[in-house]
């Protein structure tokens, strides 16, 4: 009788420890159909570190989990960024006098800065060409963008610029736009985004005519690491007027940073702007190549 209750007493023991480790495991439920028994080690936006009793600790995404413990698991979608801020400064210049004098000057900057789910955007360009003592004809333009992500990878755009242009007989020059983009990546090696929209143009000209017209737009950004910290960068923009769909323009930059030290670059860009129906006096295609110095942070 005495061994009898012994044996039950043992068993009746190894049951409830065995019913206590039971009651005390975790279970995670994975979306390929596998339960893992074991316990929670440490959960992140992303990510749980599950410890399993027959594999060790595993790093599990949160795309990939049902369930833990019956209870099902909430995904908290990461931002697209967070709050950064960053600039480009570049400057071009050449000079040369004897048989030819000449002097061209080209100076670009744009700032960058985002704020939760608005991307800020500031730029500003100043170009003087001279030949012969000639006075020289310049092209300036500032302008502003800000986006707001109103989903995931989807923007709302707007957008406002002022400027002129004595290469192109513009002698001022405003615009207003607005368009839905799409940031398809956006990563410290490469991004890309597309917009399109509607862009009102107002020209005054140096003839004293004036041309304003409400456009059609098209633009596209797209930039990526080469190598040893080399990138390649280009942009273009369409706008084609709606009341003449013959009114056209384009114009498009592709360009070459090569690092020289920490955050100082030599860029190579060419510009190019296509109009095909410009000013009188003035060609419907302009290009330049420039060879500077950017700055970036």
């Amino acid at each position: 009788m005495q061994q009898a209750i012994s044996i039950f007493t043992g068993f009746f023991c190894t049951l409830l420890m065995a019913l206590a480790g039971f009651s005390s495991a975790d279970e995670i439920s994975l979306s390929n159909g596998d339960v893992l028994h074991g316990e929670m080690h440490e959960q992140t936006d992303d990510h749980v570190l599950w410890r399993s009793d027959n594999f060790g600790l595993l790093t599990i995404d949160k795309t990939r989990i049902v369930s833990i413990n019956g209870a099902p698991i909430k995904v908290v979608s990461a931002p697209l960024f967070s709050n950064t801020y960053k600039g480009n400064l570049s400057f071009t210049g050449g000079f040369s006098s004897g048989n030819i004098k000449r002097e061209d000057w080209d100076l670009d900057g744009d700032v960058e800065w985002r704020d939760g789910d608005f991307r800020h955007s500031s730029e500003i360009n100043f170009e003087s060409h001279s030949l012969e003592g000639s006075v020289p004809a310049e092209q300036y333009d500032i302008g502003y963008g800000v986006d707001w992500f109103f989903q995931d990878k989807w923007f709302w755009s707007n957008s406002l610029a002022w400027g002129a242009n004595d290469d192109r007989s513009i002698e001022q020059y405003y615009s207003i736009g607005s368009a839905i983009g799409r940031q398809f990546w956006d990563t410290e090696i490469t991004s890309l985004s597309a917009e399109s929209g509607l862009l009102w143009i107002s020209e005054d000209l140096l003839d004293q005519s004036s041309d304003r017209r409400l456009t059609w737009s098209w633009a596209a950004d797209y930039r990526r690491m080469l190598g040893n910290n080399m990138e390649l960068f280009h942009s273009h923009g369409v706008l084609i007027a709606l009341t003449d769909m013959k009114d056209s323009e384009l114009n498009a930059d592709i360009g070459l940073k090569v690092p020289v030290v920490e955050n100082l670059y030599t860029e190579l860009k060419l510009e190019w702007i296509y109009d095909n129906q410009p000013a009188l006096g003035t060609r419907s295609t302009d290009s330049q190549l420039t060879i500077g110095v950017n700055y970036s942070w």
